[in-house]
């Protein structure tokens, strides 16, 4: 059983991360900063993400 919280923290943090990031990359369209080819490009690249082991 106490193999699954860490999992499932691990999980979070990860999702947590990923919606700041698509956050982020939203607004950054929003404010004419990047392109919308830019902004669906990047948003590939959040989806495809993994937090660096270190972090978690």
């Amino acid at each position: 059983m106490s193999e699954k919280k860490p999992a499932a923290n691990t999980q979070k943090k990860q999702e947590a991360a990923r919606i700041w990031l698509s956050y982020y990359n939203r607004v950054l369209y929003e404010k004419g900063i990047i392109t919308e080819r830019e902004r669906n490009r990047m948003e590939l690249k959040i989806d495809k993400w993994q937090m660096p082991s270190q972090m978690l």
